[in-house]
């Protein structure tokens, strides 16, 4: 069955190639992560770069939410922006540089982004992981 979702998803990919929203680099990129992924792979970094970016919910109850993305999904998920969007933010002096902020993210490693804590005692995190 994984088998089968993982064609599924390259031939996603490169229909998106084929349709230009991707380049051919970021698909064969985007491709190889798959094949990571699918294999169980490792994606630490030799060098100390950031490859995930992790968000984490916790409630004083119990109740806890993890989300564990590949930054590289991160940059891709980028190109999804309206352009209206991101004229916008122009507009008002907002230069939205995903590439830029995700590759400095990367080469950072592992570093807290955001913690929040409530009176509740909930508490959010974000941060970048190396595995």
């Amino acid at each position: 069955m994984e088998m089968i979702e993982m064609n599924e998803e390259k031939i996603r990919i490169m229909q998106m190639v084929k349709d230009g929203t991707l380049s051919p680099e970021e698909g064969l990129d985007l491709i190889e992560s798959l094949g990571r992924h699918h294999k169980g792979e490792s994606n630490h970094c030799p060098h100390g770069k950031a490859k995930w970016l992790y968000i984490q919910v916790n409630e004083e109850d119990g109740k806890n939410v993890n989300i564990k993305v590949p930054l590289s999904l991160v940059k891709f998920a980028g190109k999804f922006i309206p352009n209206e969007a991101k004229k916008e933010l122009k507009e008002q002096g907002i230069e939205l540089d995903l590439d830029g902020i995700l590759s400095s993210l990367q080469d950072e490693g592992e570093m807290n982004l955001v913690e929040i804590n409530d009176e509740d005692g909930k508490t959010v995190r974000i941060f970048t992981g190396i595995k």
